[in-house]
């Protein structure tokens, strides 16, 4: 039997479009995105700006998650429990108060380094109370069929902010004489116009969210909720296992690409800054052509394509701990980027639609945020040990651990009934 087919009759990456509260919330969502790429180029500016020290962004990171990991548990419930429009207006407008804010600090020349700590602990809040219910609200905006297509044009949104919000940032410093003011002000006014499409989703029809299945009320509810959270998890082979691959695969992923990378291109390649541009950008073309591949083509045995490409994505690090000859770099490297790009994209698609199939609607926020705690809550080990990995042995040493984690823990799970029998 074939391992894919595709559907004749129009694009179905495109069928979530077809509801109106979707389509609001996606172009809402989409434009912040583009703020959020502008942002990340501002930060990098204004924090050198005001420290002249990589570490400074390093500690401000870890101030950003610290917060966001701590009380996901509480935002999930939160997620199960409330109006998920509702959580998303309250995070989606504290973080458009709190850049805006920034912005007129930066443009009075007024801001100072402990100002951006503070923006980080709030971002972190916010980001706290908005992802799971960002996650979870998806089936109530779209029918079940078009799950997939939901799923994909977002992976394309979060993948072209990406691409094109550092180049809308870094063109906005350029107007402004070196000041992050406007990139600042442009992210604020993203969200800003993120709620805005968020307040036009009530006037318009949409899935009615179940009540929550607790046992009791208050903060031991709560508790009970997380409980159930972790249980729905361990009780399925495919969260279970997922979730192992995500905690790790992001360790070696972002430990890479994130740490090790600059230092590769700079020290070993002899490189300058345009490799360096070329392998994002590469890794950004891969993810987007992975969600494509995800959202138009009909896979079967997805729990084995979705861990066949945690391998490929394992084995396109590997490339680049290999000594390469200068006249064969670039047409060895670029294509290891775009393999791994696509390898965690596919992975991370085909993730989110089993979530849907196997989390009841009802249950999605409790087991987002449990999901969300398990894979991010090594990021910051994993950061710091990939600086000291690359600093004592060389940023080559990163990519082959990594490179070599990802393919041997992935391919273990290739080895369960339960793995190998999802469609």
């Amino acid at each position: 039997m074939n391992t894919v087919t595709t559907q004749r009759k129009g694009l179905r990456l495109t069928q979530a479009l077809f509801s109106r509260a979707f389509a609001w919330f996606w172009l809402g969502q989409t434009i912040s995105t583009l703020g959020d790429g502008a942002f990340t180029m501002a930060l990098a500016v204004v924090v050198y700006q005001l420290t002249g020290s990589s570490l400074a962004m390093g500690f401000f990171l870890m101030a950003k998650m610290i917060p966001e990991l701590l009380f996901t548990l509480f935002g999930g419930v939160a997620a199960d429990r409330l109006p998920r429009r509702l959580l998303l207006l309250c995070g989606d407008s504290g973080r458009a108060l709190t850049v805006l804010a920034i912005a007129v600090l930066a443009w009075l020349h007024l801001l100072q380094i402990w100002h951006l700590f503070v923006l980080a602990v709030l971002f972190g809040l916010c980001r706290s109370i908005f992802n799971p219910a960002y996650r979870a609200i998806t089936p109530d905006l779209v029918e079940k069929d078009h799950l997939p297509s939901a799923n994909t044009l977002t992976a394309l949104s979060l993948q072209f902010g990406n691409f094109l919000g550092p180049l809308l940032g870094a063109g906005l410093i350029a107007l402004a004489n070196g000041s992050a003011s406007a990139a600042f002000a442009f992210d604020g006014l993203t969200f800003v116009v993120s709620v805005c499409s968020l307040l036009a989703l009530r006037s318009l029809p949409r899935t009615v969210q179940k009540p929550a299945t607790t046992s009791a009320n208050g903060l031991r509810g709560m508790f009970l909720d997380m409980r159930d959270g972790f249980r729905t998890i361990l009780n399925s082979t495919w969260l279970r296992w997922s979730l192992l691959a995500a905690t790790f695969g992001l360790v070696a992923y972002a430990g890479a690409m994130s740490v090790a990378l600059p230092r590769l291109v700079f020290a070993v390649y002899k490189s300058g800054p345009w490799l360096l541009a070329a392998i994002t950008t590469g890794a950004a073309i891969g993810g987007i052509v992975g969600a494509i591949f995800v959202g138009q083509v009909r896979l079967r045995h997805r729990g084995i394509i979705a861990f066949l490409a945690y391998v490929l994505s394992g084995l396109a690090l590997l490339v680049f701990s290999l000594p390469i000859a200068q006249n064969r770099l670039v047409f060895v490297v670029l294509p290891a980027a775009f393999g791994v790009g696509f390898g965690i994209n596919t992975m991370d698609m085909i993730w989110a639609n089993l979530l849907y199939e196997l989390v009841p609607n009802e249950k999605l926020g409790r087991v987002v945020s449990v999901d969300q705690l398990g894979a991010l809550g090594m990021l910051p080990v994993g950061y710091v040990l990939a600086g000291w990995l690359s600093d004592q042995f060389g940023p080559t040493s990163v990519f082959l651990l990594g490179g070599l984690m990802m393919v041997v823990l992935n391919s273990l799970p290739l080895l369960l009934r339960g793995i190998r029998e999802i469609e």
